[in-house]
């Protein structure tokens, strides 16, 4: 049996990151050149920036995940990581400086798309990119470690990158700030910007993390005096930004828990019996739950012993509103609310039966069609006869096409000949029948036998 000694060195062996290391040199070089944002990656930035504004715009998935794939952003933010772990104060300059470009370009691109554009309704992909969550703090600390051990390994690591801009959404946020400039609304900008900064952050975080795990070795300053100051600035720098991020990111996971909490409180302790819910809301900063309800009546000693139970979902504080029947002003509410459903109601309603009397005077007109073609069946054969002796049999109805999906009938004849029957024959009979029945877009087919 492995003692536990043996067990680590094993897990050590397998994690160990040191034998697919790239050259530092050729990691870092890559790095520097990924970071600069002029010519070719700031017209391909700008590009991928109109293809997401284009996909938010339209709520479209499939255009912002290849906006996000063409993007170059994550070029500076690594920068920014690795210049931090290996003590390297111009990378970090350029770096800083190279991401406030290219997110201005963005910005600007993006605001001049939708001062542009017709569409000015925030789609729910726009939405979803005005507000971080946890999950956006997750993915970008995990998504940015893979980025960059992706690039400090040896060998093609697309799909790994690929992955990492597609996870690690940092253009969409940039393009929601665009939207709220020019549609005048600024809190969808400086929630989307506060979104960026978050990803931004810790993507950097991630990469400064991966630099420190590959060994990476700290640049070299002939000046030690220099070197303490670069190092100290470094400092300095990392904890200005690094604070802020923690304390939104502490909100957010606040927020997040109080949530989640509310919901399972909503679940588990509002079930009234004989009553429904039918819209509820969760309000994080007022600390405050609102529920409607129909039904039956809600007694006051049920409200009170839900509000007792707050504490025990770490809710404590929480103002329960519960909405019903019988008060005068949740009345008002409720009867707003059944009128907005009721009127939904009917205009399904209408809509069906607009559906149904288009069936049926479809089916009344097939009904009409079929009845006068069997008055006339034996009348077109009789003549027919006498016009067109090779005839043999006259068949008059209806048949059903099939088009993209939906049926129509059409009037279909066929008529039945023991002679060949020649082009200038066809066209007679085909006149005489049209003319006969009264239908110009009688279809007739003449079988030979």
């Amino acid at each position: 049996m492995n003692s536990p000694f043996g067990i680590y060195n094993k897990l050590k062996e397998h994690l160990d990151l040191t034998p697919d290391k790239e050259n530092e040199t050729t990691v870092i070089e890559n790095v520097k050149r990924a970071v600069e944002f002029r010519g070719v990656n700031l017209w391909i930035l700008i590009i991928a920036v109109l293809i997401a504004s284009i996909g938010l715009n339209i709520n479209s998935l499939h255009l912002i995940i290849g906006a996000m794939l063409i993007s170059p952003l994550m070029g500076p933010i690594i920068g920014t990581g690795l210049a931090v772990g290996i003590n390297d104060m111009e990378l970090m300059k350029r770096s800083m400086r190279n991401l406030l470009i290219a997110s201005l370009f963005a910005i600007i691109a993006a605001s001049f798309f939708f001062w542009l554009s017709p569409l000015n309704e925030a789609q729910s992909e726009l939405l979803a990119r005005s507000s971080p969550t946890l999950y956006d703090v997750i993915i970008a600390f995990i998504g940015g470690g893979a980025g960059f051990l992706a690039l400090s390994t040896i060998g093609s690591h697309t799909q790994v990158i690929v992955g990492v801009a597609i996870s690690t959404a940092l253009l969409p946020p940039l393009c929601t700030v665009g939207f709220g400039i020019a549609t005048g609304n600024w809190l969808y900008s400086l929630g989307a910007l506060y979104l960026f900064f978050i990803n931004s952050v810790f993507i950097a975080i991630s990469t400064f993390v991966s630099v420190k795990m590959f060994n990476f070795s700290q640049k070299v300053f002939a000046d030690k005096e220099r070197e303490k100051k670069v190092r100290r600035t470094l400092i300095i720098i990392s904890i200005v930004t690094l604070l802020p991020s923690l304390f939104l990111t502490y909100n957010i996971l606040c927020k997040t828990i109080y949530m989640q909490n509310a919901e399972r409180f909503v679940i588990e302790e509002l079930k009234f019996p004989g009553t429904y819910i039918i819209e509820k809301e969760i309000d994080y900063k007022q600390r405050r739950i609102s529920a409607v309800f129909i039904g039956d009546y809600i007694q006051p000693v049920e409200i009170e012993i839900a509000k007792e139970k707050l504490p025990k979902y770490k809710i404590a504080g929480t103002e329960l509103n519960i909405l019903q029947d019988g008060e005068s002003h949740d009345s008002i509410m409720l009867s707003s609310m059944r009128n907005n459903i009721i009127k939904e109601f009917y205009q399904r309603s209408e809509q069906q039966i607009a559906n149904l009397e288009k069936e049926t005077s479809l089916l009344r007109d097939s009904i009409a069609g079929i009845d006068r073609y069997r008055n006339l069946d034996s009348l077109v054969y009789l003549e027919a006869k006498i016009l067109f002796p090779q005839i043999t049999d006259v068949a008059l109805g209806y048949i059903w096409s099939s088009n993209g999906g939906s049926s129509t009938p059409s009037s279909f004849a066929q008529i039945q000949s023991i002679e060949p029957v020649d082009s200038r024959t066809r066209k007679q009979i085909s006149q005489w029948m049209r003319q006969r029945c009264n239908d110009d877009s009688l279809r007739i087919e003449i079988v030979e036998r």
